[in-house]
């Protein structure tokens, strides 16, 4: 087989593999992040600001939801014994009593298990999640104020484990975004996990949520993304298309097939004078 047909066959056997992954990527362009509700205010950030956000505080929005262990039994009980000994109904406050319930216990784990990391603030972000879940009703009297605050706090000592793993993931790939020129986004002050930075904004765009980027610098926006030479600071781009698929995607695979074309035509030429 002549090598251009052979790569001809190789970039026409990867091209299924190369749409799965497009289409992967369309269906969750921004990872984990729920955009479904609220109104967003979203940034990129580059450097030294970038970096100094990425901490357990900017990570509750991507990793909630993620870790579903449940409290234990004994957990509880043992909490609510204590709780409703000290629970005054005027001051009823599910949130509150919840962190107190599960910040210190939490940063006792995180000592045992993670002595290099903040454990403090890696507490509070992570009861922040659970917390959050455990009270979106506010309890109407001292027993159901209890179980409520309990069951967030007991959750997640369920779920440290888990919810570490996620936490330092996000780290990972916040550090990461921070040194490259696109940056990291951030929406509402909290990490968004892309990792194609311009097609998240390109469909955050399509859902009305503009992304500030003039962290950058100069920008320029067009319906392929945003490029370092105009003056606007906000993308509000439509969807690109299969032609903006970047190098390794649909469109290098198909300037491939192009370029062999070209190559096996010239040949021909070639021999025929």
């Amino acid at each position: 087989m002549k090598l251009a047909s052979r790569l001809i066959a190789t970039v026409l056997a990867t091209l299924p593999l190369a749409l799965a992954a497009q289409t992967a990527q369309a269906a969750d362009p921004c990872g984990k992040f729920d955009f479904s509700e609220g109104s967003f205010t979203c940034k990129i950030e580059v450097e030294g600001g970038c970096t100094a956000q990425c901490t357990p505080l900017s990570f509750k929005a991507g990793c909630t939801g993620g870790c579903t262990a449940t409290a234990t039994t004994t957990c509880v009980g043992n909490c609510g014994t204590q709780c409703l000994a000290e629970c005054n109904p005027e001051l009823l406050d599910c949130f509150a009593g919840c962190h107190a319930e599960c910040d210190e216990p939490l940063k006792q784990e995180c000592m045992a298990k993670h002595p290099q990391d903040d454990c403090v603030e890696l507490a509070v972000a992570q009861c922040d999640m659970h917390c959050e879940t455990s009270c979106e009703v506010p309890p109407s009297d001292c027993q159901e104020h209890c179980k409520s605050c309990c069951t967030g706090g007991c959750t997640t000592q369920a779920n440290y484990d888990c919810d570490y793993a996620c936490f330092a993931e996000l780290q990972g790939g916040c550090d990461v975004q921070c040194q490259e020129p696109d940056g990291a986004l951030f929406c509402n002050g909290q990490y968004v996990y892309a990792t194609d930075i311009e097609t998240c904004i390109t469909h955050l765009a399509t859902q009305g949520i503009e992304v500030d980027v003039s962290a950058r610098g100069k920008v320029e926006c067009t319906l392929a993304g945003c490029a370092g030479d105009g003056t606007s600071t906000a993308c509000t781009t439509s969807n690109a298309g299969l032609g903006a698929a970047g190098a390794g995607g649909l469109g290098a695979i198909l300037t491939g097939i192009a370029f062999a074309f070209a190559a096996k035509r010239r040949r021909r030429e070639n021999k025929a004078s």
